[in-house]
């Protein structure tokens, strides 16, 4: 048996760029065919495949473009990151990870475009499913677990998106204005965790600008932040279509442009690099980025994946259901007394009542890119009828129609008033919620609204079982028996719905997001009411906000319920040079098993620079047998105190008294310890007067000292009605072309919808609709730029310049644009599809 000649990609990357042309250069620094990188095969340098992956490995069977949403490989769903993350375990987070990883490798996947730790600013993001929590403790410990877990597996990760992407109406073309001590301190964190515990292969710039600049073109984000600052030492890529300016890009930091095939981006290399204007050093920095995250997923990274094991996986998926479950209210009616079928009388009265058409067909995952095909499901009613569990059904709403069906709705409240107990499955459905639009509205469906409110009214006790990937608005909360938030529980979430009603487990999720009463509540200052996003709340975000203003929440961050009771006890703090260190003891005072998530955060001194009241510095989540006790340790770095210093641009640590608070959430305070700082500096305040003033507690409007703040006048929306290459489409409907345009994109994706919605009732009607539904809406936020930049070439760059032209009055300019032939580089016509993994 003779051994194989090494193949190129085996020397240092260094030493091979020098043998690339620079039309190669070019061709390897974007993607092809929507999913892979290109190969160079007269080099040697093989083909990488990346998929969407935070739940599960989505590998497409058919490219169908960037959002092309083809039939998938089928593969573990995992319950999303926001019910991950209310498990308050990132053992259980490395876990998924791993098994997300051995199913990536086992399906050829190279890179996995996950984790997603974008901070929940505001409830009503459309994608917050896909992200852990409000706070950048909890969302860089999941995110650093998840990163380890994967690449455990030899397959690399694609930590996302950076930076300061909170909404999906404007995330195209917004520009997230914010002040730099919450960049540093909120929006950045969780990312500079990662990178430094964790070190993931790539990083994926976000579309949205950041302060004026693109984040695919921002080199003090890309290059001063993350690599010299941080120590990042791998590979950028864009999002799906987020590229700008390409040669910009290069020059920032940013590697691969993806989906690619962009002539125009792959002219402007050559053309900059012929020119000088792209200096020879940083394309061939680039160039070996891309080189290197080869060699390192031909290596498997570390070492090879692990067999799949579908079961154990299956197994992992319905545990991390259950344990991210959240009890928000309950009487006493949880758990029900539910009796199986053979024991009951056939002549008793009352009974259980089921109502809600999640109870057959569970919403267990959000829609998007994130969509994962699982082998199987288990919905409620699956796991009611193999227990025989005896109860009656009224499906009672269609989750695809918002309106009231006056048919359900009369059967549903017919079958209550024989009930005793009412269990109303029920939530957020995907024409609701999904990446691709934002909620205007913590409200759910009329149609459910409406069902619930009287069934209340029938005296039966009700209990609400919520499936939504953020927070909704609650109707008749008071008046319900017991409240359970299932999140988005993944493929098996029906089985965990069945152990925590049925008292078979023992709930231990906690929120890891506030919950506030409406939108009108949120701490967001400004969401979405132009391109640009003013964060004006600066560091007051979710809990920091709502403790210092007292806001009247439906339920505070951290909250969640047992059917058990725990006391804790005995709280001694010691400062171990530059670690704080606290210990306490937890009784489990009940008389069932159970969990509980013990949450250590610490009250700011008072001194001269504004703080939220408290943050969380440390958690721990402790398993505890009834009527035993545990003792716990918790520790953090004294420098975790520090706040950023916007006149050093540095970490400062304030001197002071602060408090040490352990408690079971964050309005749930349990017991508190003095900790007295001396080995920082004296408090004085980076600001001005009046930015003090106006942000001694968090503002309740847009402050006109937020410029103060920023430093900077704060940019107004530049929307003209007119199509631009910026311009959102939808808000392009000034003149006759924007509008034909609109209208032909839309109406093209409209199609897929109005076909879908046509189908018989069924599962798989559901599915196209939630497919077709996120590219439909998602469309009028698009703009020319974007479409050109995700189309893989389908939509020409200098197409969508002519059409922009047209539309501003330049017809000359744009006609000539429009019968233009832009050059693209030799080699990047030739085939380079043949290498495979």
């Amino acid at each position: 048996m003779t051994t194989p000649a090494p193949t190129v990609t085996a020397r240092p990357a260094a030493d091979i760029v020098a043998q690339f042309t620079l039309d190669e250069k070019a061709l390897l620094l974007e993607g092809v065919d929507a999913w892979n990188t290109n190969g160079v095969e007269r080099l040697g340098i093989r083909r990488l495949f990346l998929t969407d992956g935070p739940h599960g490995v989505r590998k497409v069977r058919q490219n169908l473009g960037a959002f092309g949403l083809a039939e998938a490989e089928p593969s573990t769903a995992f319950p999303t990151s926001t019910t991950l993350a209310k498990t308050w375990d990132p053992e259980l987070a490395y876990a998924v990870a791993a098994a997300i990883g051995r199913e990536s490798a086992a399906l050829g996947v190279d890179v996995l475009l996950a984790p997603g730790v974008n901070l929940m600013r505001s409830p009503l993001c459309g994608r917050n499913f896909e992200y852990f929590s409000e706070d950048p403790l909890v969302s860089g410990v999941f995110g650093s677990a998840f990163v380890q877990g994967v690449q455990s597996e030899g397959v690399a990760t694609s930590v996302k998106h950076f930076a300061a992407n909170s909404n999906e109406d404007y995330r195209f073309v917004g520009d997230s204005v914010v002040d730099e001590r919450a960049l540093r301190e909120l929006y950045l964190r969780a990312f500079e965790r990662i990178v430094k515990e964790a070190a993931p292969a790539t990083v994926m710039c976000a579309y949205n600008k950041l302060n004026g600049t693109f984040c695919s073109d921002d080199r003090d984000l890309l290059t001063g932040i993350l690599r010299e600052e941080w120590g990042f030492d791998g590979l950028v890529m864009t999002d799906w279509g987020a590229t700008n300016d390409r040669v910009a890009g290069i020059i920032a930091g940013c590697d691969l442009d993806m989906p690619g095939q962009v002539a125009h981006n792959r002219a402007s290399i050559v053309a900059a690099a012929q020119d000088g204007s792209l200096p020879t050093e940083l394309l061939d920095q680039a160039v070996t980025r891309v080189l290197e995250l080869v060699q390192q997923c031909s290596h498997g990274l570390i070492h090879p994946a692990g067999p799949v094991d579908p079961q154990a996986h299956a197994e992992l998926a319905t545990r991390v259901a259950v344990e991210g479950a959240v009890l928000l209210a309950n009487d006493g009616t949880l758990p029900i007394d539910a009796i199986p079928q053979q024991n009951q009388r056939a002549d008793a009265a009352g009974g259980l009542l089921v109502v809600g058409e999640q109870f057959e067909r569970m919403r267990y995952q959000g829609a998007g890119s994130s969509l994962i095909s699982p082998p199987e499901t288990t919905s409620p009613k699956d796991a009611f009828d193999r227990r025989g569990i005896r109860y009656s059904y009224a499906r009672g709403y269609r989750s695809l129609d918002l309106t009231p069906d006056a048919d359900l709705e009369r059967e549903a409240l017919a079958a209550a008033a024989y009930a005793d107990t009412v269990l109303f499955f029920g939530g957020l459905g995907d024409l609701e919620e999904s990446e691709g639009f934002d909620r205007t509205t913590m409200a759910i469906a009329p149609a459910q609204v409406r069902l619930l409110e009287r069934l209340v009214g029938t005296g039966a006790k009700v209990v609400f079982v919520v499936s939504a990937g953020a927070p909704i608005e609650i109707p008749r909360a008071g008046e319900l028996a017991a409240v359970l938030l299932l999140s988005l529980p993944g493929m098996h979430g029906g089985e965990a719905a069945a152990r925590l009603l049925l008292g078979e487990a023992n709930p231990s999720g906690k929120l890891t997001e506030s919950w506030p009463r409406s939108a009108a509540d949120q701490s967001a200052l400004d969401y979405n009411t132009s391109e640009v996003a003013r964060y004006a709340e600066s560091i007051y975000v979710g809990y920091r906000s709502h403790d210092a203003t007292g806001t009247d929440l439906a339920h505070a961050f951290g909250h969640g319920l047992s059917y058990t009771s725990f006391v804790y006890r005995d709280l001694d703090v010691q400062l171990d040079g530059d670690q704080v260190r606290a210990s306490l003891t937890i009784e489990n005072t009940g008389t069932r098993d159970g969990a509980e998530v013990v949450q250590l955060y610490v009250r700011n001194n008072r001194g001269r620079v504004f703080k939220a009241d408290k943050e969380l510095r440390a958690f721990a989540k402790l398993r505890i047998a009834a009527g035993a006790a545990e003792r716990v340790d918790l520790a953090f770095a004294l420098a975790d105190l520090s706040y950023w210093d916007v006149a050093e641009h540095d970490w400062v640590l304030e001197n002071g008294d602060y408090e040490v608070i352990a408690a079971a959430s964050a309005a749930d305070i349990r017991l508190t310890a003095p900790l007295t700082v001396t080995q920082g500096r004296e408090s004085r305040s980076p600001y001005s007067p009046a930015v003090d003033r106006a942000y001694a507690t968090p503002p309740t409007g847009v402050p006109a000292e937020f410029a103060d703040l920023l430093g900077r006048p704060v940019p107004s929306p530049t929307s003209t009605g007119r199509l631009g290459m910026e311009t959102r489409l939808g808000d392009a409907q000034g003149t006759w072309l924007g509008r034909v345009f609109l209208r032909t994109v839309v109406g093209r994706v409209q199609k897929d919808l109005d076909s879908a919605l046509a189908l018989p009732d069924s599962l798989e009607r559901d599915a196209k609709v939630k497919s077709s539904n996120f590219v439909a809406r998602m469309m009028p936020s698009m703009s020319l730029r974007a479409m050109a930049m995700a189309s893989s070439g389908g939509f020409a760059h200098h197409i969508a310049q002519a059409l922009a032209d047209l539309d501003n009055g330049h017809r000359i300019r744009g006609i000539r644009r429009m019968l233009a032939r832009p050059s693209t580089p030799r080699t990047a016509t030739a085939r380079t599809d043949q290498e495979t993994r």
